[in-house]
């Protein structure tokens, strides 16, 4: 058998993880032509939202969970070659410094552009002193359900805050744990088998689910049914989806430690798994509209088991069809990979101005705004990415904070 590295082997999680980042992209792209997150800034009203409804109920269940499954598998090979003091240390540089370069940027923006969307700039302040007023409240370090739109939010950056804490986490309870350093040939001995994996999935399909109930049961209301918790606004997550988040995070460690798809892989053939996937979408979608009709607790405990085993399901057929069709080199998946992180830290803001800006083209089709806000983001994130923040991270921040320093001193009501 020819011996392949580790390093070689893994090389399909890499593009697994763009190709969520592109996916998360879509979904805040649809979210502006849905039904849903009526606290979104830029909402379009329109017959075909239903088509975005389901669009955005599908890829919700899975894009977060595998994010942080794929963060926990390369946690492990990161930790063994760094060490405790420079891993940690290289994790807060990652994620830590852009959190406080990147939330007085978006966050603040995306808020002003809700209330011009509702109300105009006729009932409102101008931006740079909406900002300031914006900025204060991150020093509220309450603890507790978020109520505001004009409450400090981390926005889409949360994901890289808890990422932070959880590497932090890991970081420091392996610390004093010997990891052998992977350098050895592979032992088969220690790996997990077939029938223990698929013992495994099946685990994290019904703990996933509990996390939800017990998320639900302590934090939604009927007036906020989907809430946002914050704590001292370092962490900000939905509470029913962080147990599944820490969940995923683990098994990606074990998955790594085990060496998943070195010596072993997800058993069953991606087209059996695409097929769960397919009949759990068609059940997640039938108990919702039940629940929307007529709420009830059983239907309830469906609709949360049909969403976690969905979330498995996809996670065991992207990464099933992924390691054998998409772990060998390319260049055009590699340039792709390799932007990924800055990708998802871009894209926000410019998805929001490019629905902003097509909301004024009111005979539109939605389906070609979508097309238009996607295409173009995914292209203008990849651009400001590939050429300016990774070659010239320095002066591509001091040119970010400069045009938006205009953007504060010019952006105001007339009069003001």
């Amino acid at each position: 058998m020819t011996h392949t590295s580790e390093k070689s082997r893994i090389l399909f999680l890499d593009n697994l993880r763009y190709l969520m980042v592109l996916l998360v992209l879509i979904l805040h792209a649809a979210i502006s032509y849905s039904n849903f997150v009526p606290w979104w800034c830029v909402k379009e009203p329109n017959v075909h939202a239903a088509v975005f409804d389901v669009l955005i109920l599908i890829l919700d269940v899975f894009l977060m969970p595998v994010l942080f499954f794929i963060a926990g598998y390369f946690a492990i090979s990161s930790f063994r070659k760094k060490g405790t003091r420079r891993f940690l240390k290289r994790k807060f540089k990652r994620l830590g410094l852009p959190l406080l370069i990147g939330i007085p940027l978006v966050s603040p923006s995306f808020s002003y552009i809700y209330h011009f969307t509702r109300n105009g700039f006729s009932s409102h302040m101008g931006f740079g002193a909406y900002w300031m007023d914006y900025l204060k409240t991150a020093g509220d370090f309450s603890i507790g359900t978020m109520t505001s739109i004009d409450q400090f939010s981390q926005s889409h950056l949360w994901f890289m805050s808890l990422l932070l804490f959880f590497f932090v986490v890991f970081g420091l309870c392996v610390g004093t744990t010997r990891l052998d350093d992977g350098s050895a040939a592979v032992d088969r001995s220690g790996s997990t088998s077939p029938g223990s994996i698929l013992i495994i999935l099946a685990v994290m399909g019904i703990l996933s689910a509990v996390f939800a109930l017990i998320g639900n049961m302590l934090f939604a209301r009927p007036e906020n049914p989907e809430p946002w918790v914050t704590i001292a606004n370092l962490l900000q997550f939905q509470p029913d989806s962080v147990g599944t988040y820490i969940l995923y995070f683990g098994v990606g460690i074990y998955a790594s430690h085990k060496k998943w798809f070195i010596t072993t892989k997800i058993p069953g053939h991606p087209a059996i798994w695409l097929i769960s996937c397919a009949l759990l979408s068609g059940s997640l979608l039938l108990t919702l509209n039940r629940l929307m009709l007529n709420f009830s607790i059983g239907i309830f405990l469906l609709y949360l088991l049909a969403r976690s085993f969905l979330c498995v399901s996809f996670l065991a057929a992207f990464s099933s069809w992924a390691a054998g069709h998409w772990n060998r080199p390319s260049q055009f998946h590699r340039l792709l990979a390799l932007n990924s992180y800055h990708i998802y830290m871009t894209h926000f803001l410019i998805v929001v101005i490019m629905q902003l800006v097509l909301a004024g083209w009111s005979d539109g089709s939605v389906f070609v705004k979508f097309g238009i806000v996607s295409a173009a983001s995914i292209l203008a994130s990849f651009g400001i990415s590939h050429y300016a923040l990774r070659p010239y991270p320095r002066l591509s921040v001091v040119g970010i904070y400069t045009l938006f320093a205009i953007t504060l001193i010019t952006i105001r009501p007339e009069g003001l």
